[in-house]
C-alpha cells in the first residue's frame, strides 16, 4: 500500500555522505547509479567536484536516495533570459548549482510516492542557503539522464525545469529558475 508523502517526511533526514551509512543496500533500477554510490561518490567528494546528499531513514539508517550537487553555470539565448526576465544581464554565463546525479531506491519507490520530487525540493533550500551566505545562484540544472530513464525529462518538466536551447547533448539540458520560485511565492505573500 502507497502511503502519503507527508507520512516519508516524518521519517527522513537529509545528510551528507559519510562511512557511516550502509550505501551496498541502496539498490536502484540503474546499475550506473548503484555503482556511482559505491564507488565514485566519495572520491568525487574528498576532490571537492560535488557533493552527495543522502536522504536518510531515521528509523532504520536505509539510505532513501542520494543526490550530487556542484556549482555550474548555464548559458540561455537572449530569447530565454527574456523568458526569466534577465535579458539585461550581457554575461554568458549565469550561476547555477547542478544537480549531477539523482536516484531513489527501488524499495523506496515502490512503498512512497513522491521521493524524486522531496529531493528536487532539497535542492531549492540548500541552493537558497548558498544565496542566503552570499553566494548568487539563479539556476538548479540537470542533465536528465534520457539514456537510462527516457521518461525523466517529464519529471523534470513536472518539477518546473524548462528545457535548455543552446545544450544539444546525448542527455537533454535543462534549468530551474529558483528565483522566480521565490518572486512568486512573495507575490502570493506565503514566503
Amino acid at each position: 500500500m502507497l502511503q502519503n508523502i507527508y507520512n516519508l517526511q516524518d521519517m527522513i533526514k537529509l545528510v551528507d555522505l559519510s562511512k557511516g551509512y550502509r550505501l551496498s543496500d541502496f539498490v536502484c533500477e540503474f546499475e550506473e547509479y548503484n555503482e556511482f554510490l559505491r564507488d565514485e561518490a566519495l572520491g568525487l567528494q574528498e576532490a571537492e567536484i560535488s557533493k552527495l546528499h543522502l536522504l536518510i531513514n531515521k528509523e532504520n539508517a536505509d539510505v532513501i536516495a542520494f543526490m550530487s550537487l556542484s556549482t555550474d553555470s548555464i548559458k540561455l539565448s537572449n530569447s530565454e533570459k527574456d523568458v526569466h526576465k534577465i535579458g539585461f544581464v550581457n554575461f554568458e554565463a549565469i550561476p547555477s548549482v547542478k544537480i549531477g546525479k539523482l536516484a531513489v531506491d527501488i524499495n523506496y519507490k515502490k512503498k512512497y510516492k513522491g521521493i524524486g520530487s522531496i529531493m528536487v525540493e532539497l535542492a531549492r533550500g540548500i541552493t537558497e542557503d548558498l544565496r542566503e551566505i552570499g553566494v548568487a545562484c539563479r539556476f538548479i540544472t540537470v542533465d536528465a539522464d534520457t539514456k537510462n530513464n527516457p521518461s525523466v525529462v517529464d519529471f523534470y518538466l513536472k518539477q518546473g525545469f524548462k528545457l535548455n536551447e543552446k545544450y544539444k547533448r546525448d542527455n537533454t539540458s535543462m534549468r530551474l529558475d529558483i528565483f522566480s520560485d521565490i518572486e512568486n511565492l512573495e507575490e502570493t505573500g506565503t514566503k
